[in-house]
């Protein structure tokens, strides 16, 4: 008996192809649609059934599609489409996928306010328009492309570890039972970015009684208690003041933060050193002091200490995570040169005692019993090149790296470092390369110049590294 074929999949208002169901949020169930007629993908965000009697959640859902509809801000899902069905109103827009900022774990500093600096803009925007955005966590916000981030509400959770994940955010205004202001928002996405440079939240739990337990616990940590080999008063001091415990000491908004992110950054664009002092004597000189010292302890961001001359940061210096990177990598290569050195040379003298000792037992076999033993023949190549990997000095460092961008469709290759140049390639996720040259930064992104083969024919230019990891 032949089998029926398969239904196909629904048609909505004869255009939106559904796929797949996705998850659900707070209001929503989440679909992946096909939409025929401008043959793209996009997400279907129909409200939830259970909720149909709730006016004032079907009010907020609405509201949510409209202020989407007017693309406040580029880090927010922009809305292609909206209508009703079956008297449940519904939302399509753009398609996005990739991880999350809760799955990359600790960013650089550079990069951490990259992303910190769409966020606080697209929440910015919210707030001007009056209209709601989506709560503030890390789960929430994807990383789409080389150096963008989307804000959205994820989908992939229970209501239980939704209520759980955005509870650890909460301000404590929030958390004494208080209706929100403001600053509220300012206070999680102070939470945020320090969850951002050290790749753990703050405040943590099981469940919902022991985050609040931990809320009321809590002791804030400084910019030199997370990162004790970076100097970045200004980073610091707005860090302090977002996360201040009393909303009215806390900026007002997040306009307001976005403004003093901005001036951070301009203050941070060159050095990110930490320079200790030496401990002088008498006859130290001050180039002696300048140049040398042991790393001092962090200043406290409520009273930050005086900066003196000799600790001002060299304006020429790369930042510190570059150059810890590069050491570490450094020390890592000559690390394993020298470990397969030293084996070379054990294997080399267990062949040389090995050999002499059998050489010494054929002759007193010999001089015993007039028979001659063979003896080994050890021919060494000659004029063997080491390969570069080994040697790590050809096309650069000579570092391998592998391609590792998620479920996207390729890595973009382009000729020049920078979110705006030409796309010469599409690397696929699992392609090796060979590092040539950098971390180079254009645009807040760090590139670097790579060489690698595509269906038989080598390729060169720059990709972002926050897409490829070491083989080493």
């Amino acid at each position: 008996m032949a089998q029926s074929p398969a239904p196909a999949a629904p048609l909505l208002h004869d255009r939106y192809r559904i796929e797949e169901r996705l998850g659900a949020t707070r209001l929503a169930v989440i679909y992946r649609a096909y939409d025929e007629r401008l043959q793209r993908l996009a997400l279907m965000a129909l409200f939830r059934q259970e909720l149909a009697a709730q006016e004032a959640l079907r009010r907020r859902f609405i509201a949510e599609a409209q202020s989407g509809a007017r693309s406040l801000h580029p880090s927010l899902l922009q809305v292609y489409d909206s209508g009703e069905v079956a008297n449940r109103p519904f939302v399509v827009t753009e398609y996005v996928s990739g991880r999350t900022l809760r799955e990359l774990g600790p960013l650089t500093v550079e990069v951490a306010l990259l992303y910190f600096r769409q966020i606080v803009g697209a929440v910015a925007a919210c707030q001007t328009a009056g209209a709601p955005y989506p709560p503030i966590s890390s789960a929430n916000i994807v990383l789409v492309d080389e150096g963008r981030v989307k804000l959205v509400e994820n989908w992939s959770m229970t209501p239980a570890e939704f209520g759980a994940d955005i509870a650890c955010y909460r301000a404590p205004e929030r958390v004494a039972g208080h209706p929100p202001v403001a600053a509220s928002v300012v206070y999680s996405l102070g939470l945020l970015l320090i969850e951002m440079l050290t790749g753990r939240r703050v405040v943590e739990g099981d469940d919902l009684n022991a985050i609040f337990q931990a809320q009321r616990n809590v002791v804030l940590p400084t910019l030199a208690d997370l990162r004790p080999h970076i100097y970045l008063p200004s980073l610091a001091h707005m860090i302090a003041r977002a996360t201040a415990p009393d909303a009215s000491q806390r900026f007002p908004d997040a306009h307001a933060l976005s403004q003093a992110l901005d001036d951070v950054r301009r203050a941070i664009s060159h050095s990110t050193d930490r320079l200790a002092p030496h401990a002088a004597t008498p006859s130290a000189s001050p180039a002696d002091v300048n140049g040398r010292g042991q790393r001092a302890s962090s200043p406290s961001v409520d009273r930050p200490a005086p900066v003196r001359p000799e600790l001002q940061p060299v304006a020429s210096a790369p930042p510190l995570d570059s150059m810890a990177t590069m050491a570490h990598q450094s020390a890592m290569r000559g690390t394993r040169q020298h470990s397969l050195a030293a084996l070379i040379v054990m294997v080399a003298l267990f062949v040389l005692v090995g050999s002499g000792a059998y050489v010494l037992t054929s002759l007193v076999i010999e001089g015993l019993t007039n028979v001659r033993l063979p003896r080994p023949q050890v021919t060494l190549p000659e004029n063997v090149p080491l390969p570069d990997w080994l040697t790590g000095v050809a096309n650069g460092s000579g570092e391998v790296l592998t391609v590792t961008i998620g479920d996207v469709e390729g890595l973009n290759l382009r000729d020049e470092p920078g979110l705006n140049t030409r796309v010469i390639a599409l690397l696929p996720n699992g392609t090796r390369l060979r590092k040539l040259e950098g971390p180079r930064s254009v645009d807040g992104v760090p590139w670097v110049r790579v060489r690698g083969e595509i269906d038989g024919r080598q390729v060169e230019g720059w990709v972002s590294q926050l897409y490829v990891r070491s083989e080493g």
